[in-house]
């Protein structure tokens, strides 16, 4: 099993002895690369950042404010892929494992536009997949009430690089279906977890267990799981990651691992 600490852009520009922490206690790191970080972190801190993680997973959050891969408007779209172009320069460096996207999806603003915005959105993501051919490119649900756009989104992007990643706490905010649905509708499809945890109303980034997501069925999958999805602890501090941590060996081994 492999896990990620998220590392928030914030951090990484202000507090870069987060990751070394994060390293030290033997989990792998996801970079947040914000546009903050493109423009203002030198390649040669991730230069330096490659030595140290040789061993352990690495994957990227992509930015995402301001951007939608499936914007009506063109120049959003180019805007978008010129910052997810962006990324390659860094991953050329830290190789990472996955690639995590938003989709840019809401339901009140997406779906009376749908059939334009899926069609743009499929043609951006292919582009993505193929700038990163060895990488798994997984799109997080955020404001997704339904498995159908995402899926409907990675089946027509047709790469074989182009996945999901399940966030749990945007799903026990935002969606109308059990999230067993969401498993078993997505099932190979997942590279990738993020494990945080909520009050059913804000989206706290809580340590997990300490909130209203029902993890039942997500340890269940990953105890049978058929692939090797990353899971990623997504809890804002260090401290809520640790916990996140104890929380999900506890629950998936019957044993507390923490060193």
């Amino acid at each position: 099993m492999k896990i990620t600490a998220h590392i928030p852009g914030k951090a990484i520009i202000e507090n870069p002895e987060r990751i070394e922490r994060t390293i030290n206690r033997n989990f792998g790191v996801e970079l947040q690369l914000t546009a903050d970080v493109l423009e203002k972190v030198p390649l040669k801190f991730f230069s330096g950042l490659a030595e140290k993680l040789r061993d352990k997973p690495v994957t990227f959050h992509a930015p995402f404010m301001d951007l939608n891969p499936g914007a009506i408007d063109k120049y959003v779209r180019e805007a978008t892929l010129k910052r997810f172009k962006e990324l390659k320069s860094v991953a050329e460096i830290l190789n990472p494992e996955v690639i995590v996207f938003h989709s840019g999806f809401h339901p009140r603003k997406i779906l009376p536009v749908y059939d334009r915005w899926i069609k743009n959105c499929v043609e951006t993501f292919r582009q993505v997949c193929e700038m990163f051919p060895g990488t798994k490119i997984a799109i997080e649900n955020v404001f997704d009430e339904v498995p159908d756009q995402i899926e409907e989104l990675t089946d027509k992007i047709g790469k074989e690089n182009a996945g999901v990643c399940i966030d749990v706490g945007h799903l026990n905010l935002f969606s109308k279906v059990p999230i067993k649905e969401w498993l078993n509708r997505l099932d190979r499809k997942i590279f990738e977890f993020h494990i945080h945890d909520n009050d059913g109303d804000a989206d706290l980034h809580a340590a997990a267990g300490t909130g209203t997501v029902d993890f039942t069925d997500v340890f269940a999958f990953l105890k049978n799981q058929k692939t090797s999805p990353i899971i990623t602890l997504e809890a804002k501090t260090e401290e809520d990651q640790i916990k996140s941590y104890d929380f999900l060996i506890n629950n998936l081994t019957g044993e507390n691992k923490w060193k």
